[in-house]
């Protein structure tokens, strides 16, 4: 199975090199200092892409239902960055 062209093991391997720059590139500029907030700005955008790596994985190799668990994974990607960033917009306001 192919996007944009590109194998999906291979976008699988990007995803999860993103993931692990973000493991070290996070956005300290931040004033939250702790909790669940503090959680959601550090982790949740290397999980984003490591869902995503994820799910590129499972649709390419026809793992663990295929395509359909893909899909499932895919957007419980969106619905972490989506969490992510609205944590973001009101971090940045405190």
């Amino acid at each position: 199975m192919r996007m944009l062209g590109v194998p999906l093991p291979l976008w699988g391997v990007i995803c999860l090199a993103v993931a692990g720059v973000w493991v070290f590139v996070w956005p300290s500029k931040t004033t939250v200092k702790g909790g669940p907030r503090f959680f959601i700005l550090r982790w949740f955008h290397t999980l984003v892409w490591l869902l995503l790596g994820v799910a590129a994985f499972v649709a390419g190799f026809d793992l663990v239902g295929g395509a359909g668990t893909a899909r499932v994974v895919a957007l419980l990607s969106l619905a972490t960055y989506l969490v992510f960033m609205l944590t973001v917009v009101t971090a940045k306001r405190r």
